[in-house]
């Protein structure tokens, strides 16, 4: 891209949960710089938690946590930008398919947008309700 075809941090992030949202995966991958960073916290049980570098592992998050769950709401409520970063506020509920059990609730995710490509994302959950719904009673 040129200068003057760089996407900007709304414009990115807009892209990014337009090709989430029909599963174009190796599209998003895309939208990842080489070196972005992904951060997500929580138990090991889950399987897409944990610091990734690249985007090859940015891509493999993405393919884990879709053949993980079933998504039965994923709401975007609000995008609010600053500079280079973005949040992102909304609601979720998953179904996971290995266990049959639900967790849901609110979710916020930290978008770091340089030169049109995001640089980080990290999301911030219920972790101890995704580690409830992956483990066994």
């Amino acid at each position: 891209m040129t200068q003057q075809q760089v996407r900007g941090t709304a414009d990115t992030v807009q892209e990014f949960f337009g090709r989430f949202g029909t599963g174009d995966l190796a599209g998003l991958a895309e939208l990842f710089a080489e070196e972005a960073e992904l951060v997500v916290a929580g138990a090991p049980i889950v399987p897409w938690t944990g610091r990734l570098v690249g985007r090859r592992e940015v891509e493999g998050y993405f393919e884990r946590f879709v053949a993980a769950v079933d998504t039965q709401l994923f709401d975007v409520e609000r995008i609010a930008v600053d500079g280079e970063d973005a949040f992102v506020l909304g609601e979720f509920s998953h179904k996971v398919v290995s266990t049959g059990k639900t967790f849901s609730g609110p979710f916020t995710i930290r978008i770091t947008v340089r030169d049109g490509l995001i640089q980080r994302y990290q999301t911030f959950e219920d972790s101890y309700a995704a580690a409830m719904a992956f483990g066994s009673d």
